[in-house]
């Protein structure tokens, strides 16, 4: 069984009013510098906790942490039931939106069945420079498509050559 550890910060939004919110510690040390560098009103720390989890590595595991005591030991089985579904549930979701979102998408007659995604590998994908900043800029409220990146980019690219390049 592989341990570990998530340390969480719960917070509240600098200003009046502001939304409590849950984040790693590592985002919320950023958000504390962006903010004193800013010379913004910091966001107000209300509770900071490490956690320690487990995850199974083995089918044999995965049973003794839904509470059976093994593999044939059926004791709690609504529990693995209840977390394999959930997280099979959301790798069918993440692969609909997948389709939904891409390119060649073409709506077909009847239901799809997403079922091949429970077992389908799926690597982590690296974003590209682009992806990271199309994110950031939809965090700060601004919602832009590939093009229009490339287009401002354009446009900054020319107003930073050199005169009489």
């Amino acid at each position: 069984m592989k341990d570990l550890t998530v340390t969480k910060v719960a917070y509240k939004e600098a200003g009046e009013g502001g939304e409590v919110r849950i984040t790693s510690e590592t985002a919320f040390n950023k958000k504390l510098k962006d903010a004193t560098e800013a010379k913004e009103e910091l966001p107000a720390l209300i509770a900071s906790q490490t956690f320690g989890f487990k995850v199974a590595e083995t089918v044999d595991e995965a049973v003794q942490l839904a509470g059976g005591s093994g593999v044939g030991e059926y004791e709690n089985i609504e529990v693995f039931l209840g977390v394999y579904n959930y997280a099979a549930t959301l790798r069918q979701h993440n692969a609909a939106n997948d389709l939904l979102t891409g390119d060649a998408f073409t709506a077909q007659e009847g239901v799809w069945d997403m079922s091949y995604a429970v077992a389908e590998k799926v690597e982590r994908a690296k974003m590209t420079p682009e992806e990271k900043a199309i994110k950031s800029l939809a965090q700060g409220g601004i919602h832009i498509t590939p093009d229009q990146l490339r287009a401002a980019l354009a446009l900054i690219q020319q107003q930073a050559a050199p005169a009489g390049a």
